[in-house]
């Protein structure tokens, strides 16, 4: 059966304002009706927070950071960091040790560190639809509904029912990502450092976790 309508920015708001029993809508960067004008508000906004909330593995990039003027104090060395970086995810140590410690910190697009290099695992910015996970539209469709549970008079009863629908769907995601990450990289070795933020911008290791 073929789909009745190709995925696009515009059939993720339908599906989210269908989600609220709204109005329907046309192009979405085009309509000016309060349906699509509250879309083009929150859509962005909540697709980028979304992306940052969760290490998608669609969503994942890799980049050795290029240096730049070392900063005046604190810190030896400075970065500069892809244009489309989201959220932190890891450093690549090269190394075997599995409970190594880097010191950074990011101000802006800049990643200072005493480290004299620095190979960056990240999110990216993804904004082409098509690249999209199924699950990660799935929860975007919800948390966009969220957002405009003020259209069409949505009652307390639908939005709860959102974030319901919402705690169903998020146990699947962390499964899959589970079942999709393997802490291996060169010859077979774990050597990607995927990390937690602890205070004072130290972070401490855990190979193979996401």
């Amino acid at each position: 059966m073929a789909l009745s309508e190709t995925l696009s920015e515009t059939s993720i708001c339908k599906m989210s304002l269908a989600k609220l029993g709204a109005n329907k809508i046309g192009n979405v960067e085009t309509d000016n009706s309060v349906e699509g004008v509250q879309c083009r508000l929150h859509y962005e906004q909540t697709r980028d927070a979304l992306e940052r909330s969760h290490f998608w593995r669609f969503a994942a990039a890799r980049s050795q950071l290029t240096a730049t003027t070392d900063p005046d104090f604190e810190w030896g060395n400075a970065f500069t960091l892809p244009t489309d970086f989201l959220a932190f995810r890891s450093v690549y140590d090269n190394t075997l040790v599995d409970n190594t410690r880097h010191s950074y910190a990011i101000e802006g697009l800049t990643f200072l560190t005493n480290d004299s290099s620095v190979d960056l695992r990240y999110t990216k910015k993804v904004t082409d639809v098509s690249e999209f996970d199924p699950l990660f539209i799935e929860v975007l469709v919800l948390q966009l509904a969220l957002k405009l549970t003020s259209l069409a008079g949505a009652t307390p009863k639908i939005r709860e029912s959102l974030k319901d629908d919402l705690k169903l769907l998020m146990p699947s995601v962390r499964v899959l990502d589970r079942q999709e990450t393997r802490g291996k990289g060169r010859a077979d070795q774990f050597t990607w450092t995927d990390v937690r933020v602890t205070r004072g911008g130290r972070i401490d290791s855990r190979l193979g976790s996401a």
